[in-house]
């Protein structure tokens, strides 16, 4: 899969055929999803937008977890 590929090349690359897929149905949601959340990493690795997890230090020295997307932006 690319950044360019469409929801129907993905279906089918997934050896399904998009015309028969039920819109309604649990399978076309997780298709939905997993295409979505591929669409993104994608576009985060073209844009060159790294997310991980930082581990920050508190003055006291004990470690605190954050997620770096919940920073605002420019921090």
């Amino acid at each position: 899969m690319t950044a360019d590929t469409t929801f129907k090349e993905f279906v089918e690359e997934e050896g399904l055929t998009f015309s028969l897929l039920d819109v309604d149905s649990l399978k076309y949601t997780n298709l939905v999803g997993r295409f979505n959340e591929v669409k993104h990493k994608l576009r985060a690795l073209k844009e060159g937008r790294v997310y991980e997890r930082a581990r920050l230090v508190m003055p006291s020295g004990q470690p605190v977890g954050e997620d770096l997307r919940s920073l605002p932006a420019g921090s």
